[in-house]
């Protein structure tokens, strides 16, 4: 079996929060891990392949896409069944116990998580805790914040779970939380990240899923959705060009007009003049 693993020293001094190590392993299917009352806590998270878990003598299974939680104290025995690759941190310390006493993860059926969407995010905590360029104690610090973000992001989509009788949401549930969630915030334009972030999904598969569902990308469909809103206006109302710009989220009134110049052929201004003599352009 193969690991890469960033082991790390005990602090000094009594610390809330601590790694002991953490890494990737890619497990065979005869891999076993067994911790009587175990003194650490432990986050996992399940790239490929599944494996079985027993905790305080309760069976689960975990598979693909799929986060658990090990908690300080537990006795638990842990096995491959199939070969898989896992993200995983051990971590010391009293402040993990407490976050997930406060989000009442981790005991019952929250010991395995579905972690839909969060690979990038288990990824990008690896990579902060590996950066041998940055003191230990510094990494401490940013592996809490990750962590604590982590739990928030699990929390989040278990109650979404739970609010769809246990299902997660379909693709086009999912395309249409966007769009409500775009439209909500129309004074502004969302980034692709956020959008991500909003259905737990990666950046990746949300510009692509809405490539595919809307045949723009959400950048794109955003600007679309502002020209028709500052058309609308320009046409229905006397507000100012200025007024407008701030209206539909655009910081910059120049910037506004020229984006509006590129997809109109003409100047919001010229646009109402147009309006006004019912001479209505051809294109957007």
């Amino acid at each position: 079996m193969k690991e890469d693993i960033v082991h790390f020293y005990v602090p000094q001094k009594k610390v809330p929060f601590y790694l002991e190590m953490a890494g990737i392993s890619y497990c065979d299917g005869s891999y076993r891990m067994r911790r009587q009352e175990s003194s650490e806590t432990v986050l996992e998270y399940i790239v490929e392949g599944c494996g079985y878990l027993n905790v305080n003598g309760e069976n689960y299974m975990a598979s693909a896409g799929d986060a658990y939680i090990l908690r300080k104290r537990t006795n638990h025995v842990y096995r491959s069944e199939i070969s898989l690759g896992e993200n995983f941190f051990n971590i010391r310390g009293s402040l993990a116990e407490k976050l997930l006493d406060e989000y009442q993860l981790g005991s019952g059926d929250k010991v395995v998580l579905n972690a839909q969407g969060l690979e990038q995010d288990f990824r990008e905590m690896l990579e902060h805790v590996s950066d041998s360029t940055v003191a230990q104690s510094r990494i401490f610090d940013w592996a809490a914040v990750d962590f604590l973000e982590m739990l928030i992001k699990l929390s989040d989509i278990d109650k979404l779970r739970s609010q769809n009788n246990g299902e997660l949401m379909s693709a086009q549930d999912e395309m249409n939380r966007l769009i409500e969630y775009i439209t909500m915030n129309q004074r502004r334009l969302v980034s692709n990240q956020e959008l991500a972030d909003h259905i737990f999904r990666s950046k990746n598969y949300v510009i692509k899923r809405f490539c595919t569902e809307f045949g723009v990308t959400p950048y794109e469909y955003q600007i679309q959705q502002k020209i028709f809103s500052a058309r609308n206006l320009l046409e229905n109302t006397k507000l100012s060009v200025k007024e407008i710009t701030d209206l539909i989220g655009y910081g910059d009134q120049h910037y506004f007009s020229a984006m509006f110049k590129k997809r109109c052929g003409i100047s919001p201004a010229q646009y109402r003049k147009k309006v006004q003599r019912a001479e209505l352009p051809d294109r957007i």
